[in-house]
């Protein structure tokens, strides 16, 4: 690592040890307890919002910071990660991208201070991988000279809804016939956090993997927005979608890696003080070169995520890296997080030793959310035909 990847791992690391390893699993996952002091924390440590650029409350942090930034993190507490992921990611990202001057000097630097908490709404309740057959719906109308779009339809799956006050929203204009280039991005603010203003109504999903950041229903009927809410292009929001879904698949193989990293070390601490027939777990070799060859993976979807760090730091085509990288390292953190189990036993699904279940509910959902790993397949084939 250069100096300020290192300096930028030696800062979570610390953050992560004194300060999430004991609050987070199991405590505030086992209440499903929303960590109201991480995003202030984080804004604190100048990592709220540190991709962004320096004149919007950033750092200007290359991808491969963020990247070591979701793996620290991730190890420690996977969805405090997640939270800032969801803010920095998926809201920030595609204002920092597509965003006019206005909407980046309004919404980022209050991203980058933790005043705000920012939620993504894409995925629809019969729309999850196919993103362009949204049905939430904005229509277009004119009054006084003013333009507005009445926004109606169901968002689901959809992070920090019930905390944030920043909402980056995609809907179809029903005319438009393709369905690709229907689609319009909107970024607009509410009157507190919940997404708390007339025509939105938030209700939480309770769940079983990363239970203390919160996945959310919003129901849309009748929210107005203004012409100065449009984000990027009119009927652009289907790039928008797909680039910051990209550029997100880095930080989940960096969020799965830092997920199979615990996993191991619980595996491998468990396995050495578990003894039968006399002999410590780790002494047999089935278990170790179990374990050695889980190590190996590890270290390798690192790397891949790393490469697709660099890649999309260099200007260089980085979809189908992330997509191999985010394949690679959400397998590898299911795989770890069951043979963890395995190596636990009976323990390893016993309520005293919850931790164990939820390491492997939240390695799980990686293999789901930002695309599924079938879909990221799909991504990797399309090379075939080049």
């Amino acid at each position: 690592m250069q100096e300020q990847h290192q300096m930028i791992y030696d800062l979570v690391d610390d953050f992560g040890k004194k300060e999430l390893l004991h609050r987070g699993y199991p405590d505030l996952e086992r209440k499903a307890e929303f960590p109201v002091f991480f995003p202030k924390r984080l804004a604190e440590l100048e990592l709220a919002g540190m991709s962004f650029p320096e004149e919007y409350g950033g750092m200007d942090a290359d991808t491969i910071s963020t990247s070591i930034t979701a793996e620290r993190i991730a190890y420690y507490c996977p969805s405090d990660q997640l939270i800032w992921t969801a803010s920095h990611g998926l809201a920030g990202f595609p204002i920092m991208t597509f965003g006019n001057e206005e909407q980046k000097k309004k919404y980022l630097p209050r991203l980058a201070s933790g005043e705000v908490l920012g939620c993504y709404a894409l995925t629809e309740p019969e729309a999850g991988s196919d993103a362009a057959s949204i049905k939430a719906s904005a229509e277009y109308s004119q009054k006084s000279g003013k333009t507005y779009y009445t926004i109606n339809g169901t968002k689901v799956f959809i992070t920090n809804a019930d905390e944030a006050s920043v909402c980056v929203l995609f809907a179809r204009r029903k005319f438009v016939v393709d369905k690709h280039k229907a689609i319009t991005a909107f970024v607009f603010e509410t009157d507190g956090p919940g997404l708390k203003r007339d025509g939105i109504s938030v209700r939480t999903i309770a769940k079983r993997c990363l239970r203390s950041s919160h996945f959310c229903e919003i129901v849309f009927d009748g929210l107005v927005l203004e012409e100065g809410d449009v984000l990027g292009n009119m009927d652009s929001g289907f790039k928008i979608a797909m680039e910051t879904l990209n550029n997100g698949r880095i930080n989940i193989a960096a969020q799965s890696v830092g997920i199979a990293r615990r996993a191991l070390h619980e595996a491998v601490e468990y396995a050495k003080v578990r003894k039968t027939f006399g002999k410590a777990l780790i002494t047999r070799q089935d278990i170790a070169f179990k374990l050695a060859d889980l190590k190996t993976r590890i270290e390798l979807a690192w790397l891949g995520t790393l490469e697709a760090s660099r890649a999309k730091d260099a200007g260089e085509d980085y979809v189908e890296k992330a997509s191999m990288a985010k394949l690679f390292a959400s397998e590898t953190a299911k795989d770890t997080a069951l043979y963890m189990l395995e190596v636990m036993g009976g323990i390893g699904c016993t309520e005293e030793y919850i931790l164990a279940d939820q390491i492997f509910q939240d390695a799980r959902i990686t293999t789901i959310y930002e695309g599924t790993s079938n879909v990221q397949k799909m991504v990797i084939a399309k090379s075939f035909n080049k």
